[in-house]
Formats: structure tokens, sequence, C-alpha cells
């Protein structure tokens, strides 16, 4: 008798992923956002998202590398063929996509940069809200907002989901609407909660979600049927969008969100201000400046490898697992165990329904693991293999029928 639940499929490749972004984002927030005075970058909000896109500008760093490798590899190819088989060989490891984007996919890309630059608008939005209502930044953990947008969007256009995936994607939006609906009862019953920063709050974190689905759908889409590198489209994004974030962040110093002393309320950031701060830096600092954008550079990278060689699906994970332990922490300093005890239970049921979606765990009941993709491949194997026996049960009926004939001749 089979057990409920069994392993299903599991990549060594996609646990080294989630591991290094794991590093990754905890070097980041432990070091780089370190609780100091000192720290320049808790001090100006707009030079996290400045490196940030640096980070994105660094993987020019891989996409060399990956070229430097394919144009070896294709000139040993090329030598070891024909030159009538030049121009093939040439199309194939020198993808004219990939070269050559035309005017409608340089939109897709501008596109895509605008959608992550405003992403990251709004959480500046958002941080500084919460600064002005003198609350510590608390995710909504509106996820399930992405997860929903990708689903359908997915499910109504070219994906087919099967009876275990529903079930999972079922269970899952559940368990968020649960904790989403908990933590508004929790501040709304909070009196030092007004109700418009609720309100901001919500509206904020909604359209942040919106807008990160949006991108995950388009930066897919991008590399799957532009044949554009993860490398490549990153380094595009940060090309773009590393001056227009200094321009932003030159025009905001010219505003009343630039000038402290006469908008201490609603002061955002002041590129003169930054150069200030650089001029009495530490060494901490440094290390900090000089590491941030690596950091968030391999981190960005991740998020598109795994979408390119998984699924957007598999995102899901890091991104549950981050927000839990966002959410751990902001609830521990509160003291209230009951609230620990409901988020790790929450945890714990959406981090079984995303594997089971995800098929690395296999659920045997109720035929839930009647369209897993391994059982699926098995049963096209079993079924190919049939036809192959038919044809050739049919090819020798047919000789044997063919030498009957001749022997009726022959008497």
């Amino acid at each position: 008798m089979k057990f409920c639940l069994s392993l299903g499929i599991f990549d060594f490749k996609y646990f080294l992923y989630f591991t290094m972004y794991a590093i990754s984002t905890l070097i980041i927030d432990v070091f780089i956002y370190h609780e100091d005075k000192n720290n320049i970058i808790n001090k100006h909000i707009f030079l996290d998202y400045l490196f940030l896109f640096v980070g994105y500008l660094l993987n020019f760093i891989p996409e060399w590398f990956s070229n430097k490798k394919s144009k070896s590899k294709e000139k040993q190819i090329i030598n070891e063929k024909e030159e009538e088989n030049n121009k093939s060989i040439e199309y194939i490891y020198n993808n004219p996509y990939d070269k050559y984007l035309s005017l409608k996919d340089i939109s897709k890309i501008l596109f895509i940069c605008i959608i992550i630059l405003l992403k990251e608008l709004i959480e500046i939005s958002s941080i500084k809200l919460h600064e002005n209502y003198e609350k510590e930044e608390c995710e909504y953990n509106f996820n399930i907002i992405q997860f929903l947008i990708i689903y359908l969007f997915s499910k109504y256009t070219t994906q087919t989901y099967y009876k275990h995936q529903n079930f999972s994607f079922l269970i899952f939006s559940l368990v968020e609407i649960i904790k989403i609906i908990f933590v508004l009862i929790r501040q709304i019953n909070d009196d030092s909660y007004t109700t418009l920063f609720i309100i901001f709050s919500i509206i904020l974190e909604i359209i942040d979600c919106i807008l990160y689905s949006v991108y995950f759908l388009s930066i897919k889409g991008i590399m799957e049927y532009k044949f554009i590198s993860p490398y490549k489209c990153n380094y595009i994004i940060g090309l773009i969008n590393t001056p227009l974030i200094i321009i932003i962040y030159f025009i905001i110093s010219f505003t009343s969100l630039g000038n402290a002393k006469d908008n201490k309320d609603y002061y955002c950031d002041s590129i003169f201000e930054l150069i200030e701060s650089i001029k009495n830096i530490n060494i901490i600092n440094v290390i900090r400046l000089v590491s941030i954008s690596l950091f968030y550079g391999i981190i960005v990278l991740l998020i598109n490898k795994t979408i390119y060689d998984f699924t957007i699906y598999h995102l899901y994970i890091p991104l549950l697992v981050e927000s839990f332990i966002t959410g751990i922490f902001y609830y521990s300093k509160q003291n209230n165990p009951f609230v620990i005890i409901f988020l790790i239970s929450c945890f714990c049921i959406e981090f079984i329904m995303i594997l089971v979606f995800l098929e690395i765990i296999e659920v045997n009941i109720c035929n839930l693991n009647k369209n897993l993709k391994r059982v699926i491949e098995l049963r096209s194997i079993i079924e190919s293999s049939l036809s192959i026996e038919d044809d050739y049960d049919d090819e020798m009926d047919n000789e044997r029928k063919t030498i009957n004939n001749e022997n009726k001749e022959k008497n």
C-alpha cells in the first residue's frame, strides 16, 4: 500500500538556485540592511534601488562569458563541417533574435523596464508611508494576487493544469486569504493604525503584486519566445533603468521631497545629502556599497534562471520562505506566541501545497497522482511502444498473407 504522500521530481539545480538565493537574501538583510545609525543605505532610500539596477547591469558579466563560450563552441563545430553548412550552423549558434531585435521586441523590453521601475517606486512609497506613520513595515503577503494572475493567465492561454495542481492551488489560496484577513483584523483592532494608513498600505501592496506578476509573465515570454538569455534581459533592464533612477533621484533632490529642513515629515531623499554622507563614509559602509550590487545581481539572475530553467511557480518557494521569515521577525517582537504558531501552521500548509503543485511531492489519493508529468510521460512511452508492436504485428500479418497467397498460386 502506497503512502498518501511520496517524493516526486526533485532537481538538484533548483536546490542550488534556492540555496544561493537564500544566502544572498540573508546577507543583504543581516549585513547590508543592518540597523545601524551610521548605515548609509538605511539613510538614503534611493541609494538602495540605484544599486539594485546596478546589480541588473552587472549581469553583462555572465552574458559576456556565455557569448564567449558560445563562440568558441561555434568555431569548433564549423571547423568540423563543410563550408556549405556554415550558414545553417551560424544561424543556430548566432541566434538572430538575440542580436537583432525588432521594434516590437524593443518595445516589449522597454515595457518590462517601466514595469520594474514602477514597482520599485511603489515600494519606496510604501516604505515612506510606514515611516511617516512611525510604523515598522509589515508584509501583508499579497503574493496570492501574483499567483492568481499568473495561474489564470497561463490557464487560459497555453498551460494545462491537472487535478492535483488545481487542488493544491485552491488550498494555498484559502490559507493565503485567511492570513490576509487575520492581519487586517489585527490592524483594525489596533487603535494605532488609522483607516487611511490601512487603505493606502493595501492599495500599494496590491499594485506592487500586480506589477510583479506582469513582470514575471513578460520576462518569461521574452526569454522563451524571443530566445533572449536571462543575463541579457537583466543587463538591458539595468542599462535602461540605472540612468532613469539617477534622473529621478536628481529631480526629487530639487523638490520639497528632497529638502529635509523645510519638509521633515515628507522628506524622501536627496543626492546632495548622499554626497555629504559619502564624505564621512567608514570602511563598513564602503564594503556594504561594494557588495550590495553584487548580491542584488545574483538574486535577479537567479530569478530569471529559475523562470528560464523551470517555471514561474518555482519562484514561490523562496518567496514564501522569505515572507515567512520576515513575518516571524516582525511578530516575534510583539511576544505573541499565538500569532507565531498561526504563521508556522500556515507556512507548513502552503509549503506542502506548493511542493504538490510543482510535483516535488506526489499525493497518492483520490486519483490526484493520475496526471503527474512523470505518469504522463510513462503512459506516452507505453502507448508508443504498444503502437510500434501493433505496427509490427500488422506487418507480420501482411507478410504471412502474402506468403500464403504465393503458395496458393504455386499449387
